[in-house]
């Protein structure tokens, strides 16, 4: 992460245009030093540690004019990301968007949306929060455009949300949902027209995915192994009725043949010698490559819930030098190149490089308050200056820029 110790002027002017005007003058001003303090190089990103950093002669009146801008502020976080959003947007360094959640461990019972619940950051179920997250980004940029604590329906107690300070309007969603919805807001800002990526914990659900159709959003999203598809070609329909009944809701294949796992495609892919070897960039330690494979397939995963087979997309298979396979879901053009397919679905990379920076330097899980508002302006600051530092980053990038992809 570079720092902003050459670029204060630079950054008292990014800062007054994401924050101006969303509280009074004195609050403003003790966001700007937050900010500030989160991008020092201060082990303890807590309030305290922040104050100390940045005011050493007046901590203890810093860190409480630190608590009163996040616990008592009045301004909605979704205000901050709506000015950063056309930041980003105007900047023309992303090529797409991408949606994910990160856990933060906690102890106790009363810090907003914990509970006993699976995190792909701690790898397992562990006492923490979940938080979903919209970014937009490239093979050599990412930012956070948007984002929202996951609410458990745990949650859903009087008790329990008024302690926390949850909004009345704030109810259980599904992550899927909450990750459209995050979409939604930010195309209506005036994001582009651009793919959607995603990892399995979101390309698993026909939901989301048709969601992404309905708002005219290519993607390329990962799928678990036992994701069932009509093989290519297959002509697919609901039979008529014959004679008196129930309608006949399960839709078959015209031939009789039955859906098959994606598994059992990439080992017939596999043994018909189809696999291609693609390189997608060039990492710190060489070319990263590995073999794929595509082809066009139907979804069939919900063809027992009165849901017709998904429309035809490519099926996109990776194959690791250690023989285990990666499965993609890509609504992509029938003109599309397998190496474009690659591209865009190995772009997910950069979202995890944000947690990654935004928890590690900028202490996006280092929060130490309890309640809904606090926790989402914290994040909101952080955000601010981790895109803050990765616009910087391009600025002054010796790179010419990522390659063009051809997304049609």
């Amino acid at each position: 992460m570079a720092t902003f110790a050459a670029l204060r002027d630079t950054l008292d002017e990014f800062l007054t245009g994401h924050l101006e005007g969303l509280e009074n003058e004195e609050r403003v001003e003790a966001l700007g030093w937050y900010c500030q303090g989160l991008g020092f190089e201060v082990e303890a990103k807590t309030a305290l540690g922040l104050a100390a950093a940045t005011n050493p002669e007046g901590v203890q009146a810093r860190r409480q004019r630190f608590q009163r801008a996040l616990q008592m502020g009045r301004f909605e976080h979704t205000e901050v990301f709506s000015r950063l959003q056309e930041t980003v947007f105007e900047s023309g360094l992303m090529q797409a968007y991408c949606i994910d959640d990160t856990g933060v461990a906690k102890k106790g019972t009363r810090s907003v949306g914990v509970q006993r619940q699976y995190s792909g950051t701690l790898g397992k179920v562990g006492n923490c929060q979940v938080i979903v997250s919209l970014h937009g980004i490239s093979d050599s940029f990412g930012a956070c455009l948007g984002l929202q604590l996951y609410l458990p329906q745990s949650w859903d107690v009087a008790e329990r949300r008024t302690e926390a300070k949850v909004p009345e309007d704030v109810v259980f969603k599904k992550k899927w949902a909450m990750a459209l919805e995050l979409l939604d807001a930010a195309r209506e800002n005036g994001g582009p027209t651009l793919p959607v990526l995603a990892d399995a914990g979101y390309g698993d659900s026909r939901e989301f995915r048709d969601g992404l159709r309905s708002r005219e959003l290519k993607y390329v999203v990962g799928i678990s192994s036992q994701t069932s598809v009509w093989r290519p070609g297959t002509t697919v329909e609901v039979p008529r009725r014959v004679g008196p009944g129930r309608p006949n809701t399960r839709a078959e294949a015209v031939d009789g043949t039955d859906p098959v796992l994606v598994d059992v495609l990439a080992r017939e892919l596999l043994e018909a010698g189809k696999f291609k070897s693609i390189c997608w960039r060039r990492g710190t330690k060489g070319p990263l490559e590995a073999e794929f494979a595509a082809l066009r397939v139907r979804s069939a995963e919900r063809r027992t819930k009165k849901l017709p087979p998904g429309e035809e997309e490519w099926l996109l298979v990776e194959r690791e030098k250690n023989g285990d396979f990666k499965y993609y879901l890509a609504s992509m053009s029938k003109r599309a190149t397998l190496k474009t397919l690659v591209r865009v679905a190995k772009m997910r990379w950069h979202i995890e490089r944000d947690y990654q920076d935004m928890k590690q330097e900028l202490g996006f899980d280092r929060y130490e308050g309890r309640s809904w508002g606090g926790l989402h302006r914290h994040l909101s600051m952080v955000a601010l200056m981790h895109a803050f530092i990765a616009l910087q980053l391009e600025v002054f990038s010796p790179d010419e820029g990522d390659e063009e992809v051809d997304l049609e």
